[in-house]
């Protein structure tokens, strides 16, 4: 299982509004994850907006890409959107930095 995480920001000022779309995640938003090959999958905030997120997939790649396919992930990014900061608005989704692992311990 490959380890996998990087950053996001949103507007902090939405940061109430994000968690709640995020416990309330749509059951086909969830079962989509899985079935494309995510586990583990968190996400982290910071007080400034920055999100830091961690997942485990056995092919990130392949996952993100399956993901990128369902109809489902569409809709999520859609309602998802205005909470991002981003530096090309008309983009929909994140602006994602992607982050190096240094060390892993287990």
């Amino acid at each position: 299982m490959k380890r996998y995480s990087f950053l996001m920001r949103i507007r902090p000022e939405l940061r109430a509004e994000y968690k709640k779309a995020h416990d309330e995640i749509w059951p086909d938003m969830a079962k989509a994850l899985r079935d494309c090959g995510f586990h583990n999958y968190s996400i982290f905030f910071r007080p400034d907006g920055t999100l830091f997120a961690y997942l485990e997939s056995d092919d990130p790649d392949r996952a993100f890409e399956k993901m990128g396919k369902t109809e489902v992930n569409a809709r999520w990014q859609k309602a998802m959107d205005r909470f991002f900061v981003k530096k090309d608005p008309k983009t929909v989704g994140p602006d994602v930095e992607v982050i190096e692992e240094v060390f892993h311990i287990d």
